[in-house]
């Protein structure tokens, strides 16, 4: 039974590795716990392993390597939204196409509704990486007009994809 204020894990029964994306400023925490105290930083492109999920965004992790290698083998709590998580057998590669742009473009946001890094135009071909929630999913820019966004990754409404396996 869990303690109190302990979130509900999920164990994770394959190996998945990630690597931490999309940090503007300062580091992505590591926490002793969901929304707790920090115990160290990670930089974009450290990779971890998921180890357990939590109640969302929290996922349990511990840290493989990266820019910064005095946090390797630490283990603690961190934001998904900050992950970029291979895929895996039960989650299959999606692609979609962006369509249905009536003026100007679909941005690819920092966060679900937050601040635009790129736009996507008719035409270009995104990997699905995760869900979010409705409309909005994780997405890999993989190719199309506008080619400067290709392997951009970010958040995109999901009204305006078209998508097959």
């Amino acid at each position: 039974m869990p303690k109190p204020n302990q979130p509900t894990a999920r164990l994770i029964s394959q190996t998945v590795t990630c690597r931490v994306v999309n940090i503007q400023t300062g580091q992505l925490a590591v926490r002793f716990s969901p929304n707790g105290k920090s115990k160290a930083g990670l930089n974009n492109g450290n990779s971890v392993t998921l180890l357990r999920e939590g109640s969302a965004p929290w996922a349990y992790v511990r840290v493989m390597n990266g820019p910064n290698r005095a946090v390797n083998g630490l283990e603690g709590w961190v934001n998904s939204d900050y992950l970029s998580c291979g895929e895996t057998s039960e989650n299959p590669q999606v692609s979609c196409d962006v369509v249905n742009i009536q003026s100007g473009q679909l941005a690819v946001r920092f966060s679900p509704n937050g601040r635009s890094k790129a736009g996507l135009n008719n035409g270009n071909t995104v990997r699905w990486i995760k869900d979010g929630s409705a409309p909005w999913v994780y997405v890999r820019v993989i190719n199309g007009p506008n080619r400067q966004v290709n392997g951009i990754e970010g958040w995109v409404n999901s009204n305006y994809l078209s998508c097959y396996d």
